[in-house]
């Protein structure tokens, strides 16, 4: 790595590390702000690291722990591994952080239950609350004679209600002394607020650091910068992305300028527009003025080649759309997208447990099968089975090959039953639960707030090759990925195609605005949800980056692209009549 004075992003890093250092020694919590492609991770490992380093024996000794709280399990995977694993440290996510708190508390759980409007039928159905057992494994709410199961959603909801007890306040700072809160802006708000009215605002409790980005808020509805009363620390460093990108970045953002690693590093960032096309275009309520999908599909192919000609790698280059439902109808698993609507893409995130074990292990031991690689196929299958004689093999081909056939021809539904009747491979606990509940409706509909087993319900109608198209996207196995899915992700290149097809998201419109300011109370969230989309969108290259609006743009919304990417990188595509 170059010194200090030729990287001016380590330089910037460094001051900000020099901020967060004085907070862990003075126990003040604090908040970090760290741009895209700062590095954001690196200084929270970093903290932990220090953490341990000077109380890691003390922690262990009086059966204490530094919390961390993720909003991914990829996340949580991600920090376990640079910590080693190590036992002062919980790594955990926000649901699995709080239940492993809130269990040890069953008296006040079942008083929390039991204050409950919303379940009170429910409840006195199966004989109150009592001295029941309350779970949290299923996803939603249930209670039988001797237990109850908690939703989804009531875990950071009671974890805050605890929390605003004295009591609890106290338990939780005992047990974790120091609190880091990965995506802090990502995290459940009744947590949050919990936190900050208990703990923040009359400055007590344990030290609590958050690391995050409120630019890159994608995943609720609550875009602005949160007011903790904390000490508020910028990290303004881009160690990703290539000059060219970043002044674009700091142009679009320049309350969080951002300084590069290598000023003389080559890169380029260019904006292109279908405006020059004066033929028919959509106008649904939910995509207005937009090249017809044909057209769109050709103008951006066209567009790639070009590029490709210029001297893109397009081996290297990641296109981003804007949704699923726009990708899926191109890559093969329309109905599995429909499915998970409003979901943020979690089937793409592998979070459905059927999704997983599908990416993970039936497709894998499919293509093992196919290619005859039975090391292979046994290894992902997770045991040598017992094959003593020809029976058994053939018994193990016919189910395969059954197997087989299902994926080309039958639905997910098909493929489960068929997996549950052989055990070749075994279905996971979680998918079995949900197919077990599946089997106890008995035809019943399903209860409004069982999303997680409406959801299965739906996908076991689905087609299996939709399945299969969707792992070759998961595995990185297309070129394409939508914006959300690729948060905290990088790539050499990059093509950004802004199109219509959502109603959540206005382009030509967020450009506008960003030009004009007339933020009202029918716009402002909007503007907002955009915005970071496309903040998040434009920061993944570290070389290339390539913008292409398929809708008509105003005279106003061209004079952003042009303040953004500057003159000579806005051009009006020749479009074909």
């Amino acid at each position: 790595m170059n010194g200090v004075r030729d990287n001016p992003a380590l330089a910037a890093a460094k001051q900000a590390q020099a901020k967060i250092e004085i907070c862990l020694e003075e126990s003040r919590s604090f908040r970090l702000e760290a741009g895209a492609g700062a590095g954001k991770t690196y200084s929270l490992v970093t903290a932990l690291k220090r953490m341990l380093a000077e109380r890691g024996t003390e922690l262990m000794q009086s059966g204490r722990k530094i919390a961390c709280i993720t909003y991914t399990e990829i996340a949580r995977d991600e920090i376990a591994r640079e910590v080693e694993r190590h036992p002062s440290i919980l790594v955990e996510t926000i649901h699995a952080f709080s239940w492993a708190f809130l269990r040890q508390y069953q008296k006040a759980l079942r008083e929390l239950v039991a204050a409950s409007e919303s379940r009170k039928g429910k409840l006195e159905a199966a004989g109150g609350v009592g001295s029941k057992l309350v779970e949290y494994e299923l996803g939603f709410f249930g209670v039988d004679d001797k237990r109850i199961t908690l939703a989804h959603d009531d875990i950071p909801l009671y974890m805050s209600q605890l929390l605003a007890k004295p009591k609890f306040q106290l338990l939780f700072q005992q047990q974790f002394p120091i609190v880091f809160i990965d995506e802090y802006q990502d995290t459940d708000r009744d947590f949050m607020t919990a936190i900050t009215d208990h703990y923040f605002t009359p400055k007590k409790g344990p030290l609590i650091g958050l690391f995050g980005d409120h630019w890159q808020t994608i995943y609720n509805s609550e875009y602005e910068l949160a007011a903790y009363p904390i000490e508020a620390i910028d990290k303004g460093s881009n160690f990703r992305s290539a000059p060219a990108i970043v002044d674009v970045l700091n142009r679009l953002r320049p309350e969080l300028p951002q300084a590069v690693a290598d000023p003389e590093a080559a890169g380029e960032a260019r904006f292109f527009h279908t405006n020059l096309f004066t033929g028919a275009r959509t106008n649904t309520p939910h995509s207005k003025a937009d090249l017809f999908p044909e057209l769109a599909r050709t103008v951006r192919e066209s567009l790639m080649q070009r590029l490709q000609g210029e001297g893109w790698d397009l081996g290297k280059t990641k296109v981003l759309m804007l949704t699923h439902n726009v990708l899926a109808a191109e890559q093969g698993y329309p109905s599995i997208a429909k499915v998970f609507s409003g979901r943020n893409d979690a089937f793409a995130r592998k979070e459905d447990p059927s999704i997983k074990f599908f990416a993970e292990i039936l497709e894998p031991m499919a293509e093992a099968y196919q290619a005859s690689n039975y090391g292979e196929l046994f290894r992902l299958y997770g045991a040598h089975p017992a094959i003593h004689t020809q029976a058994d093999k053939q018994s193990w081909r016919n189910d395969m090959d059954v197997l087989m056939k299902l994926r080309n021809e039958g639905t997910i539904g098909e493929v489960l039953d068929h997996l549950q009747a052989t055990k070749r491979p075994a279905l996971p606990d979680r998918v079995l639960r949900r197919e077990e509940e599946f089997r106890h409706l008995d035809g019943e509909p399903v209860p409004v707030e069982a999303t997680g087993l409406q959801r299965h319900r739906e996908l076991r109608d689905v087609t299996y090759t939709e399945v299969a198209a969707l792992v070759r996207f998961i595995d990185k196995q297309t070129p394409f990925a939508t914006q959300h899915s690729v948060k905290g992700a990088e790539f050499e290149n990059v093509l950004v195609v802004l199109g219509g097809g959502w109603n959540h998201y206005n382009w030509p419109l967020l450009l506008e605005l960003i030009e004009t300011k007339a933020l009202n109370a029918a716009n402002t969230k909007g503007f907002y949800r955009a915005r970071n989309l496309f903040y998040v969108s434009i920061s993944r290259p570290m070389r290339r980056l390539a913008v292409l609006a398929t809708q008509t743009l105003s005279a106003t919304a061209l004079t952003t692209a042009t303040k953004l990417f500057g003159e000579a990188n806005v051009e009006a595509l020749v479009m074909p009549e």
